[in-house]
């Protein structure tokens, strides 16, 4: 278990929880199956397994790992359309009239009522811990919208409580663009190997560009020409690699073998101790990147 993004909130300064009162009421919210005619159902799981129905929570040191599950209904949209092309063309054949809009409408909510009960279901999850030493909650989803549904889900879970997404901000954007355009860029960080430039007026214009070197002419005659950088592939102390986004997504994380050579497969003895010992040293990876970064883009 390594995260592959970071959406990052910052919860209040008073905020804190402790691993069994945690696990205790993500196991009072766990994920219950589908029922025949619900679409999905959300609920939380041990982050070990599914099976695992006593811990709900993976505690070290300050760091808090839970994991949120979506099982949702398979159900194709061909599958659906097919049976409501076939009963159109029926009544048509019998009436000598094509259903209208309403009626079509009415019919493909009859059919998925027939389907849903047989459909088979798939399940999504989605990590996240809480840093209760920085009141931060950090969540591995590549969008926003899968971010905030955790979020969602642990105020239910948990009682109302104040999240605040590190959201999209223009310096970051102007950052990023001064460090192609000068060369140079903060210490710690050295350049990755993919660019996102972009125009922000109406005519939107997106140029991407991989496994080249960003400082070149080319690249400051895009910048002269109006165009900033929204994301930028780095590298932080040859731990780790991610692309920053201009709205503070950090995506397309991987942590090098610096990193995974410090794991002593030797000791370790189940995927328990494999998984305590990741999240331990990724935790501590992270906390320390995110200070650099909050000292460059301070937190709002």
């Amino acid at each position: 278990m390594w995260f592959k993004n970071a959406r990052i909130f910052q919860l209040p300064s008073d905020f804190s929880i402790d691993a069994a009162e945690l696990s205790g009421a993500l196991a009072h919210d766990a994920l219950k199956p589908c029922g025949l005619q619900d679409m999905a159902s959300q609920g939380w799981v041990s982050p070990f397994s599914l099976e695992n129905r006593e811990l709900y929570c993976l505690q070290s040191g300050s760091a808090q790992l839970f994991t949120m599950a979506i099982e949702e209904k398979i159900l194709p949209a061909k599958v659906v359309n097919q049976q409501l092309s076939e009963k159109v063309g029926q009544i048509k054949a019998e009436s000598g009239n094509k259903p209208g809009r309403k009626q079509q409408s009415d019919m493909k909510q009859e059919i998925l009522f027939q389907l849903l009960p047989q459909a088979f279901t798939g399940i999504n999850k989605i990590n996240a811990y809480i840093d209760n030493k920085h009141q931060l909650l950090i969540v591995d989803s590549a969008s926003q919208k899968g971010a905030e549904n955790l979020v969602s889900q642990l105020r239910q879970t948990l009682g109302s409580f104040k999240a605040t997404a590190f959201g999209e901000s223009s310096a970051i954007a102007t950052v990023l663009t001064r460090w192609v355009s000068q060369g140079h860029i903060q210490s710690g960080l050295d350049f990755g190997t993919n660019l996102v430039l972009e125009t922000l007026n109406e005519s939107k214009s997106v140029i991407r560009a991989r496994n080249v070197d960003f400082i070149t002419d080319e690249m400051q005659k895009h910048i002269d020409n109006g165009y900033l950088v929204t994301q930028m592939g780095l590298v932080f102390n040859d731990r780790i690699e991610f692309t920053l986004t201009h709205d503070f997504a950090i995506k397309s994380i991987k942590f090098t073998d610096v990193v995974q050579d410090q794991l002593e497969y030797d000791s370790i003895e189940s995927e328990e101790q494999l998984l305590d010992s990741r999240f331990s040293l990724m935790s501590l990876e992270l906390a320390e990147l995110f200070t650099v970064l909050f000292e460059i883009f301070p937190k709002n």
